[in-house]
């Protein structure tokens, strides 16, 4: 059966094939998270992609910004999984609150970053999780996690 797929500001429904897995993360350039659709199309899942066409400024736009925020802690609220793939430097910040978020619930958490990213050593200190240097490594962690949630 193939994946299925909610995308942001749509409604996380009963019913839809477990585990739920929110795809967290870096928002910018291309979307990483097709990697994960291409490599687990055939796999009995649901992602759940917060990803936007475009930023809400929260000086700008409180009200957008603030449903934004609510859409995203609903979805991790009623995420079994949550991934994340952190982007270079110090960006990722709505990210870095989403993880710890994430980790506060006690919802397996599986995180990644690329080369380049600032705090990976400081991230896995706090969480006590080691964290993945590659995308592939990433979706290999991935891909033993959901194995146990089928069994």
């Amino acid at each position: 059966m193939p994946y299925s797929l909610i995308r942001a500001d749509e409604i996380v429904r009963a019913g839809l094939p477990r585990p739920l897995v929110y795809l967290g993360g870096n928002c910018r350039g291309r979307d990483w998270r097709l990697d994960f659709y291409h490599r687990f199309e055939q796999s009995d899942v649901t992602f759940i992609n917060p990803r936007r066409d475009q930023f809400v400024d929260p000086e700008l736009d409180p009200s957008s910004h603030a449903h934004q925020v609510d859409w995203e802690r609903q979805a991790l609220d009623k995420c079994d999984l949550a991934v994340f793939w952190l982007g270079g430097g110090l960006a990722n910040q709505a990210a870095r609150v989403e993880i710890g978020y994430s980790l506060g619930l006690d919802k397996p958490t599986l995180i990644g970053a690329e080369d380049g990213f600032l705090g990976l050593e400081h991230l896995s200190a706090f969480s006590g999780l080691v964290l993945s240097k590659t995308m592939d490594g990433l979706m290999n962690r991935f891909a033993s996690v959901l194995a146990s949630f089928n069994q």
